[in-house]
């Protein structure tokens, strides 16, 4: 783990996209975990944000189960930044593993 805790910042969906496909490595303990970006997708921006919200769909592999909460995640690219995830249930297209999702509104 990371003997720095970065703080919270304005995250934008433009930094995620080119790197839908790629992993990001979650800070755990008792070693990292790979978490592979697999969607991010814009949402209705309802309350005429200045930033899009928009949702990340991750994917860890099967022997890798992370809680929900927040993780310091970092890759090529991007990071090291906090992201808060959650547990989703596996889509019925989806490979093999757990799923987790962040919802940046």
């Amino acid at each position: 783990m990371s003997s720095s805790v970065p703080l919270f910042r304005p995250i934008h969906l433009a930094e995620f996209v080119p790197l839908v496909g790629s992993a990001l490595i979650a800070d755990c303990d008792p070693q990292p975990v790979a978490l592979h970006l697999v969607e991010a997708t814009p949402l209705a921006n309802h309350a005429k944000l200045d930033r899009l919200p928009f949702i990340l769909i991750f994917r860890s592999a099967p022997e890798a189960m992370l809680t929900s909460g927040t993780y310091v995640l970092r890759g090529e690219g991007f990071g090291p930044d906090r992201i808060d995830i959650g547990q989703i249930p596996r889509p019925l297209s989806g490979e093999p593993g757990h799923y987790y999702q962040a919802v940046f509104n």
